[in-house]
């Protein structure tokens, strides 16, 4: 039997070709519309400059978007979704090629009929079984085995999107086999091996030769039609993050730990009319593509230390919620408007004709205020959502209209007086140094120089037990014999606390002052005993600021020999050491750490099942410091000592003072002084000295 092509056929005595080019047409003009308007809204948010550094960009796109690096980190869920993945990226030529095969007139990729054309069939086939099964397996998953992180709000089921569109991916490799098994029966044998198509041939092996170009051509046919419905469901719904997501990450945040400006181009405050977001045009544009590019994988609130303790904060909420405000407000098509799947009030205002407000309703203050800042959210996405920037934003959104939590007013009053949250004077700021007579310590004056600065910071200069820290960073420097000193009463807090609860205006102010005092001095390094501190020195303050935290900086003395631990420590037998969030998932420090731990002698440590860059936040940090959260069910400090005690281990080892000051905290609660110890690895560093 002679095989017609489908461009070929006659329906209705309509040419097969001219009912392809008009749903091309048709569908195609449906698509590039609803990019239009996507487009649009992002033109519609600020400025955010993410040009430069294309170089580091690329390698990023493809160790992050092509290799998709991070996609593993949930083995079975990343392999299944890296299967799917690359079978896009194979078959998308499949797709291509059938398009143009209906179309006629030589449309049809022609480099797919030679030689490459063999071995791409055959791999083509193996990733449509492959994909085919990846999706099957994705949908039984979703509806049986049901993981908490797929669920929507107040334990609401999974959004019905994701089964639609598993059940359009299937449905597309089943056509094809089909549409592909019937040529085989009804023409010569294709040369290589066709496994999907194989499969189809044994289904369709029992009809005559009119039953299978029957179902051949409806088979073809349906492709045709399921692949462009895809196409026009993805800019309307989660799966937009197709098209999005590789731009999504090759614009990702470059610094980490960095926060961005109120307003990007923007150096006087005193010229905007309003601070933070408090409106959707607030957004910069990134942070409106990454409402596009959501996957709902939940990964961000499965390793969120707040949602972990049951505070009212689920990232992949903020956002869900956000893209639907987003995309009710600005809807592709106005005859068919969106309707929130989150729930929550935004969908009754819309109901009574009026909008929602962004913040308080859509997203509740709740919700802004209860995250820790610790970045496990973005350090687990796939897709580089960025969500510390946004809630930032909103709190400084929240600060300039007098919106925030009370409990913080006096705190800032006491900031903005005397340079530091405790409302001590300035004078006192060095006191701590009177515990240590044996050990003299500079403070440099205006012109002085040294080879390192040691910035104290607050907490460190007035919080008793985190003094101790500070004496025993300053007992260390002695023994190295490193020239030293510190600011004393001229230093101011560094603003770390300050900025992360959304007062810029105080910030900037604390930022320049510090920043004058550090210009009239000369040194080569500064060291800082607060991550917090190290952090906002590093990435907040202009300038480049030769800073290291002391684990850097005392890991290079030990491997220098200018130190040299000897005395075997009374202490537990056992340790476990706690990465504190802006040490490592904010700025990287993983190693210098636990090189130290392994330099003293007669220390034996192990990991927690969270460390490094999955460390679970002690909730010591920003506004958990002034700010009691409502709701929680413990306190993050508590979950992590939990996880201590699963370990093992009768001690835990920390680098950050707010860290240890919140695990000590949790220990006498629990009324377990006696079997657990919190020590701050500078204290242990310098009783082996």
């Amino acid at each position: 039997m002679t095989v017609l092509h489908p461009a070929a056929e006659r329906y209705l005595n309509i040419p097969g070709s001219l009912i392809a080019w008009i749903l091309l047409i048709l569908a195609l003009s449906v698509f590039s519309f609803s990019l239009y308007r996507r487009v649009l809204l992002l033109l519609s948010g600020q400025p955010d400059p993410r040009w430069g550094d294309w170089k580091e960009r690329v390698r990023g796109l493809l160790v992050y978007g092509i290799l998709q690096k991070r996609q593993p980190r949930y083995f079975w869920a990343g392999l299944i979704h890296l299967l799917i993945f690359w079978g896009f990226v194979v078959l998308g030529l499949r797709s291509l090629d059938l398009i143009g095969q209906g179309l006629g007139g030589g449309y049809a990729l022609p480099f797919l009929r030679g030689g490459f054309g063999v071995f791409y069939g055959s791999l083509k086939d193996l990733f449509e079984l492959t994909v085919l099964g990846a999706c099957i397996w994705a949908i039984l998953r979703r509806a049986m085995i049901r993981p908490a992180r797929y669920e929507l709000e107040n334990g609401r089921g999974h959004r019905w999107e994701a089964y639609l569109v598993l059940s359009l991916i299937g449905f597309l490799m089943l056509t094809d086999m089909f549409y592909e098994g019937g040529m085989l029966l009804l023409s010569p044998p294709a040369p290589g091996w066709l496994p999907a198509a194989g499969l189809a041939v044994s289904v369709l092996s029992s009809l005559d030769e009119t039953g299978v170009s029957n179902v051949s051509l409806l088979a073809y046919w349906a492709h045709y039609l399921a692949f462009f419905i895809f196409l026009n469901f993805l800019p309307l719904a989660k799966h937009f993050h197709i098209l999005t997501a590789l731009p999504n990450i090759y614009f990702r945040k470059l610094k980490k730990g960095s926060l961005k400006p109120v307003r990007w181009g923007v150096e006087n405050l005193e010229d905007l009319e309003s601070l933070g977001v408090g409106r959707l045009e607030d957004f910069t544009w990134k942070h409106l593509l990454d409402l596009f590019t959501c996957t709902e994988c939940g990964r961000c609130s499965d390793h969120c230390p707040a949602k972990a303790v049951g505070r009212p904060l689920s990232p992949k909420m903020i956002t869900l919620k956000l893209r639907d405000y987003v995309y009710r407000k600005v809807p592709v098509f106005s005859l068919f408007p969106w309707r929130s799947d989150s729930g929550g009030s935004e969908g009754r205002k819309e109901k009574e004709g009026s909008e929602a407000a962004l913040i308080g309703e859509v997203i509740t203050f709740a919700e802004i205020w209860s995250c820790t800042t610790c970045g496990a959210c973005e350090e687990e996405c796939p897709v580089f959502i960025e969500y510390l920037d946004k809630l930032i934003d909103m709190r400084r959104h929240l600060i300039e209209t007098a919106q925030n939590p009370k409990t913080f007013n006096p705190i800032l009053t006491q900031v903005e007086k005397t340079g530091n949250p405790f409302g001590k004077p300035p004078k006192k700021r060095a006191d701590w140094i009177k515990e240590i007579a044996e050990v003299p310590v500079r403070i440099l004056k205006e012109g002085d120089e040294a080879e390192v600065l040691y910035f104290v910071d607050s907490y460190a200069s007035y919080d008793p037990r985190v003094q101790a820290v500070a004496l025993a960073v300053v007992r260390g420097l002695s023994l190295a014999e490193v020239d030293f000193g510190i600011l004393g009463a001229r230093e101011k807090d560094s603003g770390h606390q300050v900025r992360r609860l959304g007062e810029e205006g105080l910030f900037q102010l604390l930022l320049e002052e510090n920043l004058e005092v550090l210009q009239s001095c000369r040194f080569n390094q500064i060291v800082t005993t607060d991550p917090h501190t190290f952090n906002t020195l590093k990435n907040d303050y202009p300038g480049d600021l030769p800073v290291v935290h002391y684990t850097q900086f005392f890991r290079d003395l030990l491997a220098s020999g200018r130190l040299k631990p000897k005395k075997i420590i009374d202490g537990p037998p056992i340790y476990a050491y706690h990465d504190p969030c802006y040490l490592g998932r904010h700025n990287g420090i993983y190693e210098a750490p636990r090189e130290i731990l392994d330099r003293l002698p007669g220390v034996k440590w192990v990991e927690m099942a969270r460390c490094r860059d999955r460390s679970f936040c002690c909730g010591g940090g920003d506004v958990n410091l002034w700010h009691e959260i409502e709701g929680e069910t413990m306190r993050p400090a508590a979950r992590r000592l939990e996880m201590a005690r699963e370990a093992g281990v009768g001690g835990i080892v920390t680098a950050c003072p707010f860290c240890l000051l919140n695990l000590e905290d949790a220990v006498k609660t629990a009324g377990l002084e006696k079997e657990m110890k919190v020590v701050d690895l500078m204290e242990l560093l310098v009783s082996t000295l």
